[in-house]
């Protein structure tokens, strides 16, 4: 590629990832995220290709169940068509008599030597210096049919695998979208939090300070204070830099210019209650796309044994040619040729039975990797499940606390007001508060990442 078709390539990919987030200026809601990834994501895309090549490879495979029609034709220039027998070619004929016993030996020498056969040049066959060869073949294969329907029910497995790697793409995407847009919003608490966390250290500090200048501390207690205004800033860099990752990874799913800073607008949260967990190894075991993918793949390798073992039948198809020649000596001008071609391979030191041996070693791989994916699904769908149950119980308990640290709050107003506190121990107050207002929103929006995560295992 020269450099200049790559400058446009990156213009017109930045002029794209520009527009893009002009798009997405303002309040952004979960489900226009949902629909920026699933339209511009990259891998979407590549499944998408995936499908068409699919469905173009089994357009493939049924085309072979019909005849080939080819038709061949060949002109050609030839300075001197012509056929010819050179003066005295035939003399060898007096031999050829003598030895039959047609002639005797009567024959002169003298009259072979001096009257050649024939005595000039002679034309026999005449050509034209323009010659055309033609021929219309059409090919039906017979016993191949057998193997050609196996072949198809391979494409037609590989189209539904190919759709399946789509969905489970999709289903991916979405719930990455749904943990990164709930993970930026629990960041954006934490940075609040920490952001908090600083100003009570630097208020602490000053308190310290102000204790120290009147003679009622020692220093060693103003040092320890402003060790702590740096480490909560740390603190705080730290979740600014995670959320910065956070929204990095994010801008790469829907598609968004790598520059851009969502505005996330909170959904409204669902709580409702989940089913059984029986309900979902049921679903899971019908609906999850690897499942189905791994089985579709053990139905592949099946048919791939079939396909080994009928390399075995012998190859019968019917043909029939046209030929059609101008200008060739020798050849008719037209004629017909039809008939059976057969081919069978009697001894091939092995050849089939090893590909047969190799076709069961992928299936059996593909049964194991089945009982694998089954496994590991219960296993997922049951940590899930406990996820979902964990997070009810910390939004219980972070609901108390933040209740808890909110009457904590305005008492601690109360009595700064009345001078009965330090104003340390108002920031200090809004700092806990913070904290526990960023922990009840975590544990939130983490239970409906753990329904989300359930709800991907289950195929919805």
């Amino acid at each position: 590629m020269n450099s200049i078709l790559k400058i446009y390539l990156l213009i017109i990919i930045f002029s794209f990832s520009a527009n893009l987030t002009s798009q997405v200026m303002g309040k952004l809601t979960l489900d226009e995220a949902l629909e920026m990834a699933l339209n511009e994501n990259k891998l979407i895309k590549i499944s998408q290709q995936r499908i068409l090549g699919s469905e173009g490879k089994l357009s493939e495979m049924k085309s072979n169940y019909f005849p080939r029609i080819e038709i061949q034709s060949v002109g050609a220039y030839n300075s001197d068509p012509n056929l010819y027998i050179d003066k005295g070619d035939l003399n060898g004929l007096y031999n050829q008599l003598l030895n039959d016993g047609i002639i005797n030996e009567a024959i002169d020498d003298y009259l072979i030597n001096n009257y050649p056969l024939p005595s000039q040049k002679v034309t026999i066959l005449g050509g034209n210096n323009f010659a055309v060869k033609s021929n219309a073949a059409i090919y039906q294969p017979i016993t191949q049919l057998t193997s050609i329907n196996t072949g198809r029910k391979v494409a037609e497995l590989d189209v539904e695998i190919s759709k399946l790697q789509y969905d489970g793409v999709k289903s991916k995407i979405s719930l990455g979208v749904k943990e990164l847009f709930y993970g930026i919003l629990i960041q954006d608490a934490k940075v609040n939090e920490a952001l908090q966390e600083v100003k009570y250290k630097e208020s602490e500090y000053q308190d310290a300070t102000n204790a120290y200048e009147a003679g009622e501390l020692l220093y060693m207690y103003v040092t320890s204070a402003k060790a702590e205004v740096f480490e909560a800033a740390q603190d705080l860099l730290y979740e600014e830099n995670l959320k910065d990752q956070y929204i990095s990874s994010f801008n790469q799913l829907i598609g968004a210019q790598y520059s851009y800073q969502p505005d996330l607008e909170l959904p409204i949260l669902d709580f409702e209650p989940v089913g059984e967990i029986q309900e979902y190894y049921v679903q899971g075991s019908e609906k999850n796309y690897g499942l189905k993918i791994a089985l579709a793949d053990l139905d592949k390798s099946e048919l791939g044994i079939t396909a080994a073992k009928k390399a075995y039948i012998p190859e019968l198809s019917f043909f029939a040619q046209y030929y059609y020649n101008y200008g060739i000596p020798l050849y008719a001008n037209q004629y017909l040729l039809t008939g059976l071609n057969f081919q069978w391979t009697l001894i091939d030191f092995g050849e089939r039975a090893s590909v047969v041996k190799q076709r069961n070693a992928i299936y059996n791989e593909a049964l194991d990797n089945l009982e694998y994916k089954m496994l590991t699904l219960q296993g997922e769908i049951q940590q899930a499940y406990k996820n979902i149950s964990y997070a009810e119980s910390l939004i219980l308990t972070a609901l108390k606390a933040y209740e808890a640290r909110e009457e904590e709050l305005i008492l601690t107003i109360n009595a700064v007001e009345a001078g009965e506190a330090l104003s340390s121990m108002m920031f200090k107050a809004k700092a806990d508060m913070s904290g526990a207002k960023a922990d009840k929103l975590a544990a939130e929006l983490n239970y409906q990442i753990a329904v989300a995560k359930l709800n991907s295992l289950v195929g919805e």
